[in-house]
């Protein structure tokens, strides 16, 4: 802890001072980290002269033993004005540590407990940290692609019923990892991560009420609904549609992702639920921009053919792909169906091909 804490430090441009015992972590700390490192006993006033402490704004006791970082803390106090923040292992110490003037205590088994509790009964919730007594927490919460109140904004969402009073909007990161302190007009944006502080009785209140879906169909149905606008799907009937569905894998992927390169061998085909996707050309430039609703990658799949663009997420994505097994599946068990598909296809493809009929068309169907 004390090596990462002194990196941190060091990073951020403060001068540190770093006491240990052991002299090759010292050599490792100045060589590695850059910081001064005085080989010694932090329970001892000589080192502790020899350190500089009388000079320093701030003394963090980072040692392996509660009773070490008290005699620290006395030792600095007699010394030092500098203020005096220790790590906690033992919460019997704590009277203790308030006695010799500690005033900032890191209680690192509360922290730690806090953490994982709330990542146990809250696998959503990106981060947190308890403030106080444990009773309010600091939490990061990654929006959904299809969070209903996505589009909204921080006074529209603290108005709506069911939304946790004493919830507080704290910040706004977008992906890129850009932060913003928001105001009631900011607007909550799908795949941006959010920064809120609750009371833990009402945790689980926000976490629901931020990630809940609009009211309406979800899962295989919907995605079902959103294949029927494909249009060599057409001649699926609703429960050969809904198969295709069950099958699919549900992605989320940031922007910037690449999805799959020109040339590669094309075993699924896509469906946009969210999000924008960039195909691109050989030279990188943008041809087309696929948008919810939308879909890329059939012709690889049906064809057999190598992919002729490259897939990249212009935004945070959440997308449907539909693997080439579960699709033969479905259309190998229907000749007429595999038929009406290929003439649909067929017309499409001579139409983007100025008239002409492409040949080697149809690898789905003959392999």
């Amino acid at each position: 802890m004390g090596s990462v804490l002194a990196s941190r430090l060091v990073a951020e441009q403060h001068t540190v001072t770093v006491i240990e015992r052991d002299a090759s972590i010292c050599t490792r700390l100045f060589e590695e980290v850059g910081v001064v490192a005085v080989c010694g006993d932090a329970t001892s006033p000589q080192v502790l002269e020899a350190a500089g402490v009388a000079s320093a704004d701030v003394a963090a006791g980072v040692l392996a033993r509660d009773s070490e970082n008290l005699a620290f803390a006395m030792l600095v106090r007699s010394m030092s004005p500098a203020r005096i923040m220790v790590r906690m292992l033992d919460t019997s110490y704590r009277e203790a540590y308030r006695l010799a003037g500690v005033k900032e205590l890191v209680a690192e088994a509360e922290v730690v407990v806090a953490k994982m509790t709330t990542a146990i009964d809250f696998p959503q919730v990106a981060g947190s940290l308890p403030l106080g007594d444990g009773d309010t927490v600091l939490f990061e919460l990654a929006l959904p692609l299809r969070a209903r109140v996505a589009g909204q904004t921080v006074a529209q969402v603290r108005a709506m019923e069911g939304f946790p009073r004493e919830c507080i909007f704290i910040g706004m990161v977008d992906p890129q990892g850009r932060a913003a302190l928001p105001d009631g007009s900011t607007v909550l944006k799908a795949g941006h991560t959010i920064i809120l502080v609750a009371r833990r009785a009402q945790l689980a209140e926000a976490v629901s009420f931020l990630t809940a879906e609009p009211v309406g169909t979800t899962g295989a149905a919907a995605l079902a609904a959103t294949l029927r606008k494909v249009d060599f799907l057409a001649p699926l009937n609703p429960e050969e549609l809904e198969t295709v569905a069950r099958g699919a894998e549900h992605l989320q992927w940031p922007a910037g992702t690449e999805l799959f390169r020109q040339g590669d061998a094309g075993e699924s085909f896509y469906v946009v639920l969210a999000g924008e996707v960039q195909l691109r050309d050989t030279g990188g430039q943008a041809v087309a921009t696929v948008k919810p609703g939308g879909f890329f990658g059939e012709l690889a799949l049906l064809t057999g053919e190598p992919r002729t663009a490259t897939a990249v997420t212009a935004t945070a994505c959440e997308l449907a792909a539909v693997g080439r097994e579960d699709f033969r599946s479905v259309v190998m068990a229907n000749p007429g169906v595999a038929l009406e598909m290929s003439r649909i296809l067929g017309e499409r493809l001579s139409r983007v091909q100025g008239g002409k009929t492409p040949t080697k068309r149809w690898g789905l169907f003959g392999r």
